[in-house]
């Protein structure tokens, strides 16, 4: 962890020293120093200290020896606002509606996931005109970008759903597993999702969209859970048919991507099959 940070601080801001590694773990001065001296040995070609500013500062020839420096991390950081990054850059993300989550509700989901157990739980769903009482086995959470769900078997319909933490009004009494040897196929079916930029773009927009997205050859690939699938296609504003969304007249500025592999519309509308 300390020649990790070591190594990072060097990596994204040009810069590091012992003062910075001991107030960011909670070490002392000299554990630092012992940390920062075994870097050096480990990776001479890396840093050099720079006596004028009295710290570590990464060589020409520095190469990451330790960490996989990506974006997605450090930018990971900036979000979560704890101070590893150093001076803090000015930063603002996207204000949205704050997404109720008891914090009983959510302990009491996690302990029954850890004993492998059951929970009564009384659920608002937006189909049924009161909360009723399910019984439910929950193995896994997923967050579609706005709202955290509770992936479980429910024994009311008898196959595995989503529950939205904050619709969840109160639990009730935990026991064994109800699932029986039965297994969550659409949380383990993995599928690739292929989108490219929007056909009637422009050629510069379109560079600007495959540059965004880091598209190689016109397209990007990732990965889903096919119980995710949805949320998913919904956020990229996919989940409709080309024919619905010119019906809609959604200019592709806007709209910016399109579903290549369209096949997984099939998938999560049941109306297109």
């Amino acid at each position: 962890m300390r020649l990790a940070f070591f190594e990072a601080r060097l990596f994204w801001l040009g810069r590091a020293s012992r003062k910075d590694m001991a107030d960011y773990l909670g070490i002392s001065l000299e554990r630092a120093s012992a940390a920062i001296r075994e870097y050096v040995k480990l990776a001479p070609d890396n840093a050099h200290y720079d006596p004028s500013d009295k710290v570590y500062k990464p060589t020409k020839n520095f190469k990451p020896m330790i960490i996989n420096p990506t974006p997605d991390q450090v930018l990971g950081h900036l979000l979560l606002e704890d101070g590893f990054l150093s001076p803090m850059p000015e930063m603002m993300r996207l204000p949205v509606p704050k997404r109720a989550i008891p914090t009983d509700i959510l302990r009491t989901l996690l302990s029954t996931m850890a004993d492998d157990q059951s929970i009564d739980i009384l659920y608002r769903s937006m189909s049924s005109p009161e909360p009723t009482w399910r019984r439910i086995t929950p193995h896994a959470f997923g967050h579609d970008g706005f709202r955290w769900h509770v992936r479980a078997y429910c024994s009311l319909r008898g196959e595995f759903r989503d529950f939205v933490l904050g619709r969840i009004v109160e639990t009730g009494d935990r026991g064994y597993s109800k699932i029986e040897g039965q297994t969550d196929e659409e949380w383990d079916e993995i599928l690739f999702v292929r989108i490219g930029s929007h056909p009637d773009l422009n050629e510069n927009q379109r560079t600007a969209i495959e540059m965004d997205y880091g598209m190689e050859d016109g397209e990007t690939v990732f990965e889903v859970r096919r119980s995710m699938l949805f949320y998913v296609l919904k956020q990229l504003g996919l989940h409709r048919t080309e024919e619905e969304q010119k019906k809609m007249e959604i200019p592709a500025y806007e709209q910016q991507v399109v579903l290549l592999n369209t096949g997984l519309l099939k998938l999560i509308r049941p109306d297109l099959v």
